[in-house]
Parts: C-alpha cells; sequence; structure tokens
C-alpha cells in the first residue's frame, strides 16, 4: 500500500512538474508573440507631424523590446482621411492619425474645434484637450468602437490657423461677394453671415488651383499650407483667426487594443503621452519657423495680419448666438462650448 501512494506521488509530482513547464512554455511564447501595427496617416512622410508620427513608432518598437511592430502608411497610402476612420474601427487597419472634423463624423461633439471662434490659442486649446471635455471627448468616441490614444498639437486657431486669400484680408467685409472654402455647414453659415461669402468644399490637392482660376478666392488654412504647399503663390494674404483648429488625434481599434498584454497597453499610452507633450514645443517652435517662413514667401504680394481688438470684435460679435443657432438641434455641442468659454 505504502508502495502505491510512493508510485503515486512521484506519478503526480511529475505530471505537475510537466504541467507548469508547458504553462511556462505557452506564457513564454505569449509574452513574446510580435504585433503588428498598420499605422495609417494622410500627411506626406517629410511633414514636421509626420515626423512625429515617425518618431512615435520608433519609440514603440524600442519601448516594446521589439514586441510591438509598427509600420507607417504615410500620404494616404493605405487609407485616405474620409475612410480612415472606418477602416480602423473594422480592423483594416490597427491605427490612423485623424483631424477633429473627421472626428465629428462619429462623434458630434468635436465640432467644438470646427465651429468658429470657440477656442482661442495655444493655452486654452490646451486647457480643452487636457481636461475634463478631452475626457469627455475621449470616452464619447471608446462607445463608438475606437480608442482614442491621444492627442497632436498643430494648426491652432489664431496662432497658425486663420483664412487665406487672394486679396487684402482684415474684416469680415472684405470677403463680401467671394467664396470660400469651408469645412461643414457651421462654417459655411459663418461666412455666410458674417462676411456675406458664399462657400464651397474642394481637396486640398486641388486648392492650388482652385485660388489660381478664382474658383476660389479664400480659405481655411494654416501658415505651412501657406509655404509647403505654395498658396502664397495665389493666396498671399493670411488673417490669423481662431476660425477652427484641426490637430491630430491618434486612434486604435478598440479590440486590437484591448486584447494586448497590459505592458504593452502601457508602453503604448506612455510613449503617446510622451509624443503628445512633445508636440506641444514642436508646435511652437514650428510656427515661429512658419510665420518666418510665410513672411518671407508673401514680402512685397501681401501680408500675415493680426486682427486688431476692434477689427476682432467684428469677426466675434454676438457669437453666442451664432452658436446657439448652428446647435438648435444638437444642445449638447452649446453646452460643451459654454463650458469651454469658462475655462
Amino acid at each position: 500500500m505504502i508502495k502505491v501512494t510512493k508510485k503515486l506521488s512521484t506519478v503526480t509530482v511529475l505530471a505537475l512538474t510537466i504541467c507548469l513547464l508547458v504553462g511556462s512554455v505557452i506564457a513564454f511564447a505569449a509574452d513574446n508573440r510580435v504585433y503588428k501595427i498598420r499605422f495609417a496617416h494622410g500627411l506626406p512622410g517629410t511633414h514636421h507631424v509626420a515626423i512625429e508620427y515617425a518618431n512615435w513608432a520608433k519609440m514603440i518598437n524600442e519601448e516594446s523590446g521589439g514586441r510591438l511592430k509598427v509600420e507607417v502608411y504615410p500620404g494616404g497610402q493605405l487609407y485616405n482621411d474620409k475612410k480612415l476612420i472606418s477602416a480602423v474601427k473594422t480592423g483594416a487597419c490597427e491605427m490612423g492619425a485623424i483631424y477633429t472634423f473627421n472626428a465629428a463624423t462619429i462623434v458630434p461633439e468635436f465640432k467644438v474645434f470646427v465651429i468658429p471662434m470657440v477656442i482661442n490659442g495655444r493655452e486654452k486649446f490646451i486647457k480643452v484637450i487636457e481636461g475634463d471635455v478631452g475626457k469627455y471627448l475621449f470616452s464619447k468616441m471608446e462607445d463608438k468602437g475606437i480608442k482614442p490614444l491621444g492627442w497632436v498639437v498643430w494648426a491652432l486657431g489664431g496662432e497658425e490657423m486663420g483664412v487665406i486669400s487672394t486679396t487684402p484680408l482684415r474684416v469680415p467685409s472684405d470677403l463680401k461677394g467671394k467664396k470660400v472654402r469651408a469645412m461643414g455647414p457651421e462654417q459655411i453659415q459663418y461666412f455666410q453671415e458674417y462676411c456675406g461669402a458664399s462657400s464651397a468644399f474642394v481637396s486640398g490637392s486641388e486648392l492650388y488651383i482652385a485660388l489660381q482660376r478664382g474658383t476660389l478666392n479664400a480659405s481655411i488654412a494654416t501658415l505651412s499650407h501657406l509655404v509647403d504647399r505654395k498658396l502664397s503663390e495665389v493666396s498671399p494674404y493670411i488673417c490669423l483667426l481662431p476660425i477652427a483648429s484641426y490637430p491630430d488625434i491618434l486612434i486604435m481599434n478598440k479590440q486590437f487594443y484591448d486584447n494586448l498584454p497590459e505592458d504593452l497597453q502601457q508602453v503604448i499610452d506612455n510613449v503617446t503621452e510622451k509624443i503628445q507633450k512633445e508636440s506641444y514645443k514642436e508646435s511652437e517652435y514650428v510656427y515661429q519657423v512658419y510665420m518666418l517662413k510665410a513672411k518671407e514667401a508673401v514680402a512685397g504680394r501681401g501680408e500675415i495680419y493680426t486682427p486688431t481688438p476692434e477689427e476682432y470684435a467684428l469677426w466675434n460679435k454676438d457669437i453666442e448666438s451664432f452658436w446657439k443657432r448652428v446647435t438648435e438641434k444638437e444642445p449638447e455641442i452649446y453646452n460643451l462650448i459654454m463650458e469651454i468659454q469658462n475655462l
């Protein structure tokens, strides 16, 4: 009886040892699995923000010890801006960078970045994205099956963003009778009511020709657009206004993110936070660089103009009433706008 018991004990120990070894092998294999992330965005690879994305990918590869392998596809190689949200949501690609006006197509509250004159300048913008408003917007996006990771700051209204024009532009009446490229019904209504201008939409790739041919007379744009896309050649005037802010949002397929080991999720979160913070400094530096470049580009032919307080008041006249009208069917957006004003 003792011999049988000893034999059973030996067998039990061997079985447990084998189970532990097999479990360790499985755990080791799981821990060392390589996860591929296809990261798509629409910017050319040489753009200063695209370079930040390349740095994000490099940091992810390094800090994950090679367990996360990021492949970056710039310039709309995989999907254009319009199709990118759907591609990320369905898992056709794991990750993308989208603009705030793209985000507004699935979460209307992101219109706070698109509706004119809501967010004026860098300090207010950072308060929005780092505070309760930013957390609320990200939670709404996650409800749609997309994991928002963080922000990459650039194209801020009133700083680098404004309205470019083929003719001098300082006050709203300077656009009377002109045709302006706008993004969305709220901006169209703004230019109609405040400027007496009509609106049309053309793609970014068609903007130069439209301005050159007179199909358009003005457009919402940035200082970097004037320089990099050579729009200063056909539209040498820009009035810097908080018409909108179009920073980028890094998004990931939610199921892909949720299924990653926790330590790899932490790598993604940490690196994204670093890139977001770095984008604050980078965008400020780039703004200063492009201000100089834009001034050189339009010298003797146009101007980079910041309205006086009296002129700004014309662009901003009775603006709360305007916000209320354009959000009449979406009162939650109006409430969010007013919350932002109190930051």
